[in-house]
């Protein structure tokens, strides 16, 4: 396995994910294509990929100001999952995608991949996500730097990804000061998902979300709302403020998604936990006190 590829995988996808968007999890919010990626996937029956609204693929019509393909390899992710999975008639190409990729990140990090290397994996729908993806890792002189994932039919952007290592003694132990005071971080996420029109729109609200590192890089995540209805979530070095991640609405909502139902289960399950304690409290057998008079 390559260098730095991290130990998790794409958040949206995994139950830990959601536990982490409630602050639960000490991982970067999103992650690159990991063996663990595999390892869900292959417990999680496919289900036909869905859409709410059909967006069309342009490739060269809506190029970002500056942009100019870059000369760079795409190749697949030499991992077992991805080596089993098909594309449909329906998918666009791997190189079309990644070209997608490329033009995501150069627009938000100015990142320019020429002479590097993209590897490229297919994922197929699934329950709690039910559209199939492209998903990028970007390899930035052999280390994976960057990712990306899109929509493998209409070639929506689901997220973009920095990772990297700092190489330097920083704290990625949680701040508790962060936790009630952040509202710098707040209007840096607010600014900079208007500046990259995160949310189509103007944002409506900011919410702080979680802390947590990857590497040795320490970082915050905060969920955004549009005044639209379209939801999002970025993520932060508490290092520099450097911007580690975005995943945008058309990923994000079924996390959100996925949230909501664990938060359903686990009401229920305290219920009947609450019930069984009281049912067996009620059946227990009376018990003799002695008070000792004084």
């Amino acid at each position: 396995m390559k260098k730095n590829r991290l130990e998790g995988k794409r958040f949206k996808n995994s139950v830990i994910a959601a536990f982490m968007i409630m602050g639960a999890s000490t991982m970067m919010f999103q992650g690159f294509t990991q063996v663990a990626t595999a390892a869900e996937y292959n417990k999680t029956n496919t289900v036909p990929t869905s859409y709410e609204k059909q967006l069309s693929y342009t490739n060269n019509n809506s190029l970002p100001e500056g942009y100019k393909k870059s000369n760079y390899t795409v190749k697949d992710i030499d991992l077992p999952f991805y080596r089993s999975q098909t594309p449909t008639s329906k998918d666009i190409t791997k190189k079309d995608a990644a070209e997608i990729g490329a033009q995501a990140l150069w627009s938000i990090y100015g990142l320019s991949l020429e002479g590097q290397v993209i590897e490229m994996g297919y994922q197929p729908a699934t329950e709690n996500i039910p559209r199939s993806t492209w998903c990028g890792d970007v390899l930035i002189n052999g280390v994976i730097s960057y990712g990306f994932e899109v929509d493998s039919v209409t070639g929506e952007i689901f997220s973009v990804i920095h990772s990297r290592t700092l190489n330097k003694k920083v704290s990625v132990g949680y701040d508790s000061s962060l936790a009630g005071n952040n509202s710098a971080y707040a209007e840096l996420a607010k600014k900079t998902a208007e500046k990259f029109n995160v949310v189509h729109g103007a944002v409506a609200a900011v919410d702080y979300n979680c802390q947590g590192f990857a590497n040795d890089d320490p970082n915050i995540t905060f969920n955004l709302k549009g005044e639209n209805g379209e939801v999002a979530s970025m993520t932060f070095s508490r290092y520099d403020k450097a911007l580690l991640s975005i995943s945008y609405h058309a990923g994000f909502q079924y996390t959100l998604k996925t949230i909501e139902k664990l938060d359903q289960k686990m009401q229920e399950m305290d219920l009947q936990i609450k019930k069984a304690a009281s049912s067996s409290n009620g059946n227990q057998t009376p018990s003799l006190v002695v008070f000792e008079q004084k």
